[in-house]
């Protein structure tokens, strides 16, 4: 009997289940696409490198999977609240005609479990063929083939959401018993004629509060562009408890501010609905400041989520042709002062180890690096090639200043010429009194072109040197990313006369026959090598070639594109979700108050247009505020970013702008489609 009943209601209320039917069915897509990437591997062209690549995500993906199950149970809770909300008169009147709470427990468990489980399947069947596409988006992201077209099921993934939303289910069956066992009849039967109570009434001091929370949030975007995200000092800590205290201001005190606006253009405020929709909008938003505030927040950190995330995974892949000139690098161990014959001492000792580089390179291109002293102690600074150049930065200007400290590096112009010949650039002259300056760090390197431009001139023990062309951006080895903050080039003999601390040699390599071949056959010697134990006093401290950079910066694209997207999509869906359900209820409450509309002669045109505005408005109001956060903070972020290469932060932005308007819409659309039904069945 209780099945029959428990199935008639979701029946008969399947238009109330819809939005939260979709949205739970969409959560366990996700849940499940992700969750089952380790097991494409065995439909990709993975070699090992990569292969620890897709581990790591997957290992970062169920971690995060953990706090994600959290927010999907918290929405799963709050939407039942709301269907439960909804049907408080029928559990009374079950009551009334004598059923006990444990019995109508027994049926709102029994329906739980049919919306759950159906909700599964579909989320399940969608789950996995969707992540076939996923599969061949890895595919594409790695750079890699497919071994051939085959369905992927992963039985880890299809287990473990099946466990997640079971113990989610359970959490909400039991929150569902302790619920209807502290209703009373009587507020059940009178729930429809429960007015809410509002927390601001003073039309002054909603003035005052919203001023504060501005002037909150201003500050807030001030501290955090002062301290562009480049450390965790007060400044960030403050901008981060200022903007949350302005956010939770600003809902607190808007909708007495708007209406107190609303009221001082007349024209406005009593033409048709306008006065009814602005009050109904300020009796919600009153009462759920708290959840329209929080909303907010996770609406600015999915925005910033899907941007940035995108933004830093497109940085990572670019500039790989500038960071990949040659076919491998060796990085020798810093040596104290000058170190003339390094490179023969570096090739004789890799010989010595069975690695052949004589043999086995097609040309040997060293660089050695040097540097006098470290910040303070260093005898040559960057100061005079950034002092009065701050504004060209990004950075801020303090941070440029405290960039004077960073010690100046220079390079032979015959090893830098051998370099450029070898990638078929231009060989370079240089005079007694002339110098070369190279830079391809992103965040200064509008500084100095203006410092090239400027012809700057700087002083080494007492010698003056002008500048010659303009600047150069060269890479000297093969690395993930650009470094050089600023490295001076000098003819050999004026490199001698410096007064050198330490030097470091860069050996890059260029390899007969097929490079790819022989980057792994070192690699996997140098490997054999440390697990033995036999680069104890090795010469070098680091290896790296062509491939890996290429591998590390896919991988490292992939694993920052899927979290972005993961997290972005889940906290999208639960904020438009939860903004659809509190205006399904909001709506629900006041079918009274429609009715009475259409009695005094109100057209269902008027109504409808009312409706859609109250939706469109309380929709929008925490994406407005979010949108604003997420501009500055997207904006301070991607200077961040650019350190890791060059980065075109707007196509990133219209992108998530793209996904986020057409969820939002979705859900704006199912709303009102969801409140008109609702009021047509009371007609």
């Amino acid at each position: 009997m209780y099945s029959k009943i428990a199935f008639s209601n979701v029946k008969k209320s399947i238009r109330d289940y819809t939005i939260y039917f979709l949205t739970l069915t969409f959560g366990i897509c996700l849940f499940y696409m992700f969750n089952s990437v380790q097991a494409q591997q065995a439909v990709l062209k993975l070699n090992e490198s990569q292969k620890s690549m897709m581990h790591l995500m997957s290992v970062i993906i169920n971690w995060i999977s953990v706090f994600v199950a959290v927010i999907l149970g918290f929405l799963i809770i709050y939407a039942n609240q709301f269907l439960m909300k909804r049907r408080h008169k029928e559990m009374g009147i079950y009551l009334l005609l004598g059923m006990e709470k444990r019995q109508v427990s027994k049926i709102l468990l029994i329906e739980t479990l049919l919306i759950g489980f159906f909700a599964l399947i579909a989320g399940l069947i969608a789950g996995v063929f969707l992540s076939q596409g996923l599969a061949m988006l890895t595919a594409k992201m790695f750079a890699v083939q497919m071994k051939e077209f085959k369905f992927v099921f992963s039985q880890t993934a299809f287990i473990q959401t099946i466990m997640y939303f079971a113990i989610i289910f359970i959490i909400v069956m039991i929150f569902n018993g302790i619920t209807i066992s502290k209703y009373k009849l009587i507020n059940l039967l009178n729930a429809a004629k429960k007015n809410q109570k509002t927390r601001l009434k003073n039309p002054v001091l909603s003035v005052i509060l919203f001023v504060m929370s501005i002037a909150c949030i201003g500050i807030a975007y001030h501290l955090i562009t002062k301290n562009q995200m480049l450390g965790v000092d007060n400044d960030f800590k403050m901008s981060i408890i200022l903007g949350v205290i302005g956010t939770f201001l600003f809902f607190f005190s808007l909708s007495g501010f708007l209406l107190e606006l609303a009221k001082r253009n007349k024209k406005f405020y009593y033409n048709g609905l306008n006065l009814f929709v602005l009050r109904q909008i300020n009796s919600k938003i009153t009462t759920t400041f708290v959840s329209m505030s929080m909303l907010c927040l996770m609406l600015f950190l999915a925005i910033s989520a899907f941007a940035t995330g995108s933004g830093l995974a497109s940085s990572v892949k670019t500039d790989l042709e500038d960071l990949t000139k040659f076919d491998y690098s060796f990085y020798s161990l810093s040596q104290k002062g000058y170190q003339d014959e390094l490179q023969q001492k570096f090739v004789k000792k890799m010989n010595s180890l069975g690695l052949s580089i004589e043999e086995d390179a097609k040309e040997t291109l060293p660089i050695t690096v040097y540097q006098n002293g470290v910040f303070k102690q260093c005898r040559y600074k960057m100061e005079p090639l950034l002092k009065g150049r701050e504004k060209y930065s990004d950075y801020t200007k303090d941070y440029v200043k405290n960039l004077y400290e960073v010690p100046l590096t220079f390079v032979k112009l015959s090893e830098y010429n051998k370099l450029r010949k070898a990638i078929g650039e231009k060989e370079l002259t240089l005079k007694t009194d002339e110098y070369i300056l190279n830079c391809n760090y992103a965040n200064l390197i509008p500084t100095m072109e203006k410092t090239a431009k400027d012809k700057q001139k700087i002083t080494l023990d007492g010698k003056t040197y002008k500048i010659k062309y303009e600047l150069q951006k060269d890479t000297f080895m093969v690395a993930p990313v650009k470094t050089d903050m600023g490295t001076v080039v000098l003819n050999d003999n004026i490199i001698q006369t410096l007064k050198i601390d330490n030097s470091t040699l860069y050996l890059n390599i260029n390899w007969k026959g097929n490079a790819k071949k022989v980057s792994e056959r070192y690699n996997n010697h140098l490997k054999e090598l440390i697990r033995t134990g036999k680069m104890q006093n090795s010469p070098y401290s680091m290896a790296i070639s062509k491939e890996e950079v290429y591998e590390q910066s896919t991988g490292l694209s992939t694993i920052m594109t899927y979290i972005a997207i993961y997290i972005g999509l889940v906290f999208l869906i639960t904020c438009a979700a939860v903004l659809a359900l509190q205006q399904l209820s909001e709506n629900a409450d006041n079918i009274e108050k429609y009715q009475l509309l259409r009695k005094i002669g109100t057209s269902q045109k008027m109504v409808n247009r009312a409706i859609k505005a109250q939706i469109i408005l309380y929709f929008c109001l925490p994406l407005s505020l979010a949108l604003v956060h997420s501009y500055v903070g997207i904006k301070t972020a991607s200077i961040l970013i650019s350190t890791l290469g060059q980065i075109n932060i707007s196509e990133a932005v219209v992108q998530s702008l793209i996904i986020v308007i057409a969820i939002y819409v979705g859900y704006m659309i199912a709303t009102y489609i969801g409140s008109k039904n609702m009021l047509q069945e009371k007609r």
